[in-house]
């Protein structure tokens, strides 16, 4: 039971990941040149703040505060397979639960 309800949410995973990539390339084909290069650098400036910003708050947060985290990303990684997983179920819980209180 539990190996199919993996099984589901990651096929349903691949979909929306399908599904968004395509509306990206839709979005992108549709969308004027001068628009495309204005997002880009409006995203390029983003990303330079946030680096800056999170320089700051790495220079400021205690070690010990660091070293969990790095322990809390280390397990993240070590157990991707099922915190997808469990975020693909719970997103499905949400779109069912969400269409049921609309009939």
């Amino acid at each position: 039971m539990k190996e199919q309800v993996v099984e589901k949410a990651a096929r349903m995973t691949d979909q929306i990941r399908e599904t968004a990539e395509q509306a990206a390339r839709l979005m992108k084909d549709k969308t004027p040149d001068p628009v495309l290069d204005r997002a880009a650098q409006a995203s390029r400036q983003v990303a330079q703040a946030t680096t800056h910003v999170g320089r700051l708050a790495a220079d400021k947060t205690p070690e010990s505060v660091l070293d969990t985290a790095g322990q809390v990303a280390t397990r993240a990684r070590a157990n991707r397979t099922p915190l997808l997983a469990l975020g693909a179920l719970l997103a499905v819980y949400a779109l069912v639960r969400r269409s049921r209180g609309r009939k």
